[in-house]
């Protein structure tokens, strides 16, 4: 197959004898039709008059769906059929193609539009497949326009950039030539699009048609000059446009490009602009200043130095430009490197060649350092990348480079404090990649010769890079030649490059080297567990001296810090690819410094990879690490340290959810429980504490659990009881039945140990949810009465007013008030009742004797009638 290009298409038309409107009857791929009809209707040059020669050729930009930009070619043309009315029916052919393909192959309109109507016969009636457009060989730009430009200056050559330049402000209607052909038409508009750089056809359109009277979206097209606002009508073959009426842009480039003509040919400009592929939209406010940037890289101006002492503001990619020019003085150079250092842009890949000229050199470090300084890290980090990568990666060839970058270094120390920051050793080199051995030696000087400095590369670079195992052994291999670095202040170098380049330390560290270089080996630490080899590390003689760090508060060396400081930076990174054993020893140094245990979670959350060792697997190995090193003599005074630090976090409930230890947390705890050693107390106290946490929301497994621990450590059934009231008082209601359900379990876990403010926690949080005062009442009294019933009254009443007491005690001084007003109620309104019931009584007793005196006066009547 030919070379071509893979279109997209539409069929645009209507059914034959019928009433029905223009729609696309077939399409590739289907389900894009509506936007097909969307862009067709857009870019719709009008309805032909009956005379006027098809087909009408446009090109449109447009979109697909996943954002790239297309170039669309509109084919409309007559056939056969009429409508109901007996009106003409016309059909437009229409093929969307990548612009990126277009630019890849230098297209110009011509060939696209000859490659459409190859085409068009190729069609299928549904849309089953995309296109082939047969460009053919010699389809580019060139091949087109060449007939229609000549190599020398004439009327047409200023008739094409009159018309360019208009294109620059607006729209462009070209009149004339009515015999032409379709593509002769659209030769002469390819022609006039030549005059530009080739990027604009990203969002040029054209036509070779249009109707008269019709709004036409076309920048620029063959019609009719209907004096629309903001269009220029040209007359093909006329005379020239008024050019005072160009906007200052639009006429500078006319300018430009006339003078370039007459200067280089017009093959030579046609052929510089075409090459500019990158898109440039017309509708920029900076078009033309772009447009004028292309066309003058044909002309790098040696006056540009002049400009800038003058002190006229230079486009800088025009400075660009003229400093890649082969014919430069020194002086030039330096004014205009200066310039170009002053602006924004970090690509200074154009002033590489000049980089030996002392100026040039004097001017770049003077830059860095001021970036380095003011914090523009990126600014340094791209100015800098951008010499890199335009010198030979040679000795000589970075050399240059190379005695700047450490000037740079010089007088960033020269300028700093001795405990600051060094920008260069801690920002930029970190986020570069390492040089080649052999080259830049003075730097590397400098980084060797100054004890320490090395070191804190390494650690830079292990900080700012998200894998930097491979980085740091480039540096090191860079630093020392490819052979074991031998580093000045920077012992713990040569271990660090045993790991990384073989994967064991050449030099494994003892607990004496360890305790004796804190320092060192902290690094040696953060560094090992950066780069993934904290495992390879991380044991016998070397972990014990970490330990022994971990426990010194005092400083080896005044001017440092403390061992354990030290080891608390170091672990701020936690380490990744390790195992079971070695985080537990990992964790342990985090509880010894007060960190989290964060390795235990990357080891238990880890996703499984086929193959490797289970969850539970896992944790045996963790657990027996752990359990192993706690009885190690070194450790052991520090084990409730260690122990309490892991728990704390390990059976930790979430503030927000109530959600309490996972599953390998739960499973932890139960293998330290069942294990041996003397810590198991610490584990019992742990658990206990979790069970008095009044936000836990325990799961059926957390009570399944709870179940377990309780079968083997009887000290826990006290708090295991306490923890049923607060599962209770989290789910029951404020029934004469809960009150009682809950009054029981308040006298369980009271004879299980439970003291009243022990009782009173979960009270509180049942008591809140509905009226506080009637509840708190309620559950008083259902707990006098059970207590009753076990014990008599008197210990009842004791038991109660302990209750009672520990809500006064309580966080909460509302709840407490709350109940006092509602028992105080309570009590005023039984004081009320028993007033009126006292009331009604001695009405009644008054009635009584009222009673008593009429039967003794009816007894006394009845014996005085008595014969």
């Amino acid at each position: 197959m030919p070379p071509g290009l893979t279109a997209h298409w539409a069929l645009w038309g209507k059914a034959p004898r019928t009433n029905s409107g223009y729609k696309v009857l077939a399409a590739y791929p289907p389900e894009r039709s509506a936007d097909y009809n969307a862009s067709i209707l857009h870019w719709s040059p009008g309805t032909p008059a009956r005379g006027d020669q098809l087909p009408w050729i446009t090109i449109g930009p447009g979109r697909a769906p996943d954002g790239t930009d297309t170039v669309g070619i509109f084919v409309l043309d007559s056939t056969d059929g009429v409508d109901r009315t007996n009106r003409p029916i016309h059909r437009i052919h229409h093929f969307a193609v990548a612009t990126d393909r277009i630019g890849e192959l230098s297209l110009g309109w011509c060939g696209l539009a000859r490659a459409a109507l190859d085409a068009v016969p190729l069609v299928p009636a549904s849309g089953v497949g995309p296109v082939h457009l047969p460009v053919g060989e010699g389809g580019g730009l060139l091949a087109h326009v060449d007939s229609g430009i000549s190599d020398r200056v004439t009327a047409v050559s200023h008739w094409l950039a009159a018309a360019a330049a208009c294109l620059l402000d607006g729209p462009v209607v070209v009149t004339g030539a009515r015999d032409y052909k379709p593509l002769e038409l659209l030769q002469v508009l390819d022609c006039v699009a030549a005059m530009l750089p080739f990027g604009v056809r990203a969002t040029l359109s054209a036509a070779t048609g249009s109707s008269s009277g019709s709004q036409v979206p076309m920048r620029l097209y063959w019609g009719v000059a209907d004096e629309s606002p903001g269009v220029t009508a040209l007359v093909w073959d006329g005379g020239l446009p008024d050019l005072d009426r160009l906007s200052p842009g639009a006429r500078a480039y006319f300018d430009l490009l006339i003078e370039a003509w007459h200067t280089h040919g017009g093959e030579t400009v046609v052929a510089h602009l075409a090459r500019s592929r990158e898109p440039l939209d017309l509708d920029s406010a900076h078009v033309h200043a772009d447009a004028l940037h292309i066309l003058s890289g044909l002309n790098p101006g040696l006056a540009l130095a002049q400009e800038v002492l003058q002190g006229r503001t230079v486009d800088d990619r025009l400075i660009d430009d003229a400093l890649r020019h082969d014919v430069f003085d020194a002086q030039s150079v330096a004014v205009l490197s200066a310039a170009k250092l002053a602006g924004r842009s970090t690509d200074l890949s154009a002033m590489a060649r000049h980089l030996p000229q002392p100026d040039v050199s004097q001017a770049f470090w003077n830059q860095l350092v001021e970036d380095l300084f003011d914090g523009r890290f990126d600014s340094a980090r791209g100015r800098f990348e951008s010499l890199r990568e335009a010198t030979p990666d040679t000795r000589e060839g970075r050399d240059p480079l190379d005695r700047a970058l450490a000037c740079v270094g010089d007088e960033v120390r020269q300028r700093s404090a001795v405990d600051a920051q060094d920008p260069v050793v801690d920002r930029l080199l970190p986020t570069i990649a390492a040089f080649s051995p052999g080259t830049m030696a003075f730097t590397q000087s400098q980084l060797l010769d100054i004890p320490g400095l090395a070191g804190r590369l390494v650690q830079a670079v292990c900080a700012q890079r998200r894998d930097p195992a491979p980085h740091v052994l480039a540096w090191l291999r860079w630093l020392c030649d490819d052979s074991v670095p031998d580093v000045a202040g920077g012992p713990e170098l040569t271990p660090l490059y045993g790991l990384l380049a073989s994967g064991n330390a050449t030099v494994d560290p003892s607990r004496k080297w360890t305790e004796a270089h804190p320092g060192p080996a902290t690094r040696l630490l953060a560094a090992a567990a950066a780069c993934g080899y904290a495992d390879r590390l991380l044991r016998g003689g070397f972990f014990e001296g970490l330990v022994a760090c971990a426990c010194r508060s005092t400083p080896t060396d005044l001017s440092e810090e403390t061992p354990a400081a030290l080891l608390h930076r170091a672990l701020d990174r936690p380490p990744y690819q390790v195992r079971a054993e070695t985080a537990a020893r990992w964790d342990m140094l985090c509880a010894l410094t007060g960190r989290l245990p964060e390795a235990f979670f990357a080891l238990t959350r880890t996703p499984e990879l086929p193959g490797s060792a289970g969850v539970t697997t896992r944790l045996a190995g963790y657990a027996s690490t752990l359990q192993a090193e706690l009885g190690l003599p070194l450790v052991r005074e520090h084990v409730p340290t260690i122990v309490e630090g892991l728990l704390e976090e390990i059976l930790s409930v979430d503030q927000e959810t109530g959600e309490g230890p996972e599953d390998t947390g739960r499973e932890l705890t139960l293998r330290l429980l069942e294990g041996p050693g003397s810590h198991t107390h610490l584990v019992v106290e742990a658990v206990g504490r979790l069970t008095r946490n009044p936000l836990w929301k325990e799961t059926d497994q957390d009570t399944h659990w709870l179940d377990r621990i309780a079968r083997h450590r009887p000290e826990l059934v006290p708090a295991l009881s306490l923890r049923t009231l607060y599962r209770t008082a989290r789910v029951v209601g404020n029934s004469v039945e809960d009150r009682r359900t809950l009054a029981v379990q308040l006298l369980d876990a009271h004879r299980a140990g439970a003291d009243s403010d022990q009782l009173c926690a979960p009270l509180r949080s049942w008591a809140a949810k509905g009226p506080v005062g009637e509840r708190i009442l309620g559950i008083l009294t259902a707990y006098h009465t059970t207590w009753t019933a076990q014990a008599g009254p008197h210990l009842a009443g004791e038991e109660t007013r302990r209750l009672e007491l520990a809500f006064g005690r309580g966080p909460d001084p509302e709840l407490w008030q709350a109940y006092i007003r509602h028992a105080v109620d309570c009590l005023k309104r039984r004081r009320a009742d028993n007033a009126r019931q006292i009331q009604d009584l001695a009405g009644q007793q008054k009635q009584m004797d009222l009673e008593v005196e009429r039967l003794r006066r009816l007894d006394a009547g009845a014996s005085h009638t008595r014969p």
